[in-house]
């Protein structure tokens, strides 16, 4: 009997999904989830994974005792219990109840202003694994820290919060969509996805309009997670033509999608650019046998394996062929001036074409290449920003430091030109007509025409005209 198939829920956490863990640190943590699993967090903590099953995803958790968790409204640093509110509350208005209107007074000594030795932290550490533990080891720094009373309310609810980001054994559970995944190798590996920022992927899928249904020819050099945001956004219905120069597309970061092999399949088509290129000859000729013969084979399997092969590659370059595809998007270091000349006649009519580069200067000789190309309308480069912000209560401003880059895209249109069509508008009509003759002026032109054309015959004189 068969495994029943295993469905990806957006909604709940369940068993058998990756799923994507938010650490109090701002880490992240890629974690596939087995009913009987135990999590490790590292510093804060082990979890039992049946704990957490059934819970919605964006759910955060606190670590306990005995590997149990229990659910929190958030690990934002003034979260407080229902059961414990009154309690936490009143700490909290102890700890901010003396504070300075400026921070001129604060001295600064370096380690000599915390009372707290690091051996005094691990001995509290070693006293228990809950978050209490925690918020009684930040009580105490607090607590043993000579010019805390001297800084600002503002400072000392920062200062609180990166304590609590370091000692409380907190987490959240969260839906890996591709935003969370880019996030997840900006911070592993920046370089994996060629300084691509959350938003420049957004602003990339929006203008190549992807949609379900939609057909698309794509270079994805990221290792499968625009591909991934892309699969995402069409709903997994449609077709997504990957484009790659080795034996096999490289789209590792698939591996965490939980879409399954079928779909995957049903999805993505690769195809290297030997037979994009030269369609024709890389088709494999290939009659499938018979039922009959089939039957009779000594290795069936190995048939069976290049039979599919073989359909799969001729079904790729079919569809190359044929052409009409919704959008050209391309994240890659290839030379890209040298390739457009072959992609843009796949390319439909009126369809956006996507070129991402993380320098500017890469895509300035693309877009010079296409100045005098009829085939793309009004070639852009944009690049977009966000500022992150940071917030405190009464309080928002941005971050003083934050990661620069992010990239670049060339966005163009493409047309389908046509040398016999000319373009006309309100001034050429006026010129036209004042031109024009008007119609009793081709009347008597018509009428001395015809006086001109027109042969007389002589008139015979009889004596009854006299």
């Amino acid at each position: 009997m068969s495994s029943p198939k295993f469905v990806k829920s957006k909604t709940t956490i369940q068993s058998g999904q990756h799923v994507l863990i938010r650490l109090p640190s701002a880490g992240l943590k890629i974690v596939h989830l087995q009913d009987s699993g135990i999590v490790s967090l590292g510093k804060f903590g082990t979890f039992d994974v049946s704990n957490i099953l059934g819970y919605p995803l964006g759910t955060s958790f606190e670590i306990l005792e005995d590997q149990k968790v229990r659910s929190i409204k958030s690990i934002s640093t003034f979260d407080l219990e229902e059961s414990d509110e009154n309690t936490q509350r009143q700490e909290l208005t102890k700890m901010f109840s003396n504070s300075a209107e400026n921070n001129q007074n604060i001295i600064d000594i370096g380690g000599k202003i915390q009372k707290l030795s690091k051996d005094d932290i691990d001995e509290l550490k070693k006293s228990g694994a809950s978050s209490s533990i925690g918020q009684m080891i930040i009580e105490k720094i607090v607590a043993g820290h000579g010019g805390f009373d001297k800084k600002t309310i503002h400072s000392q609810q920062k200062y609180l919060k990166r304590k609590q980001q370091k000692f409380l054994r907190r987490f959240t559970v969260d839906y890996i969509g591709g935003s969370e995944l880019l996030q997840y190798y900006i911070e592993r590996d920046l370089q994996r996805v060629l300084d691509m920022s959350v938003e420049t992927l957004g602003l990339m899928l929006t203008y190549g309009n992807v949609r379900p249904g939609g057909k698309y020819l794509v270079i994805d050099e990221t290792g499968g997670v625009l591909i991934y945001a892309m699969m995402e956004r069409m709903n997994y219905e449609g077709t997504i033509v990957s484009i790659h120069e080795n034996e096999h597309p490289n789209l590792v970061a698939l591996k965490d999608s939980d879409f399954g092999e079928e779909l995957e399949k049903k999805v993505i088509k690769s195809i290297n650019w030997l037979q994009f290129f030269d369609p024709k000859n890389e088709k494999i000729e290939w009659t499938d046998l018979s039922e009959e013969e089939i039957k009779n084979l000594k290795n069936k399997p190995q048939y069976i394996r290049r039979r599919d092969r073989a359909h799969e590659i001729n079904e790729v370059i079919e569809l190359v062929e044929n052409g009409d595809f919704d959008a050209f998007i391309s994240v890659s270091t290839l030379h890209i001036p040298g390739v457009l000349n072959h992609v843009l006649p796949k390319i439909g009519g009126s369809r956006p074409i996507i070129i991402y580069n993380q320098y500017k200067e890469s895509l300035l000789e693309v877009q010079e290449s296409l100045a005098g190309d009829k085939r793309i309308l009004a070639p852009a480069i944009y690049e977009t920003r966000v500022r992150p912000y940071q917030t405190i209560p009464g309080r928002m401003h941005p971050l003083m430091t934050t990661r620069g880059g992010g990239g670049y895209i060339l966005w163009g249109t493409r047309v389908l030109p046509h040398d016999t069509i000319t373009a006309v508008g309100k001034g050429f009509n006026k010129k036209r007509k004042a031109d024009t003759p008007s119609a009793a002026e081709e009347e008597a032109e018509e009428v001395d025409s015809t006086d001109v054309q027109t042969e007389t015959t002589p008139m015979e004189i009889t004596p009854e005209t006299v």
